[in-house]
């Protein structure tokens, strides 16, 4: 695992990879994407996005024009990579949640996101430090984290060294 962005740091990225970083800051730290998509949300023409994927990291992160082209999500399941001290990537829901409980990230929220494709998908949140665990077959496989908001519905970037 690249040192530089092994843990989890709620609000403001992972290791030395902040929100709000730049597309040349964020190669800076851990070089050129092996793909890169840009897309949509929108249906019509609307402000794009831009995700990054780092296979041998296993990492996506994404940009948005909306927010000057600034990091606004990371997606990682590294086994590796900890939070709070804890690696969870690989645990089973019930150690998941028993871990999550004891580490005062608030309120967690439960979601079934099941589909054809994708049998037993779930999701468990925790809005206050906004980041949300994934789970397929009751293991967790990916953790994706954002920005936190003010009262306003503002991101609160963190300061970059």
């Amino acid at each position: 695992m690249n040192q530089k962005i092994q843990e989890i740091k709620s609000g403001e990225g992972l290791g030395q990879l902040k929100f709000g970083m730049s597309t040349n800051q964020v190669k800076q730290v851990i070089g050129e994407p092996d793909e890169v998509e840009t897309y949509s949300y929108e249906t019509e023409e609307g402000e794009l996005s831009e995700t990054w994927h780092y296979d041998s990291l296993e990492l996506s992160i994404s940009f948005d024009e909306e927010e000057d082209w600034k990091l606004v999500s990371i997606a990682i399941s590294a086994a590796d990579i900890t939070f709070k001290g804890h690696k969870l990537i690989g645990l089973k829901r019930d150690e998941l949640i028993k871990i999550l409980e004891g580490l005062d990230i608030g309120h967690l929220e439960y979601e079934d996101w099941s589909s054809a494709e994708s049998p037993n998908h779930k999701l468990i949140s925790a809005e206050d430090v906004e980041i949300n665990f994934w789970l397929d077959d009751d293991e967790l496989t990916e953790i994706q984290l954002g920005p936190l908001f003010d009262d306003n519905d503002d991101i609160k970037w963190p300061k970059i060294a």
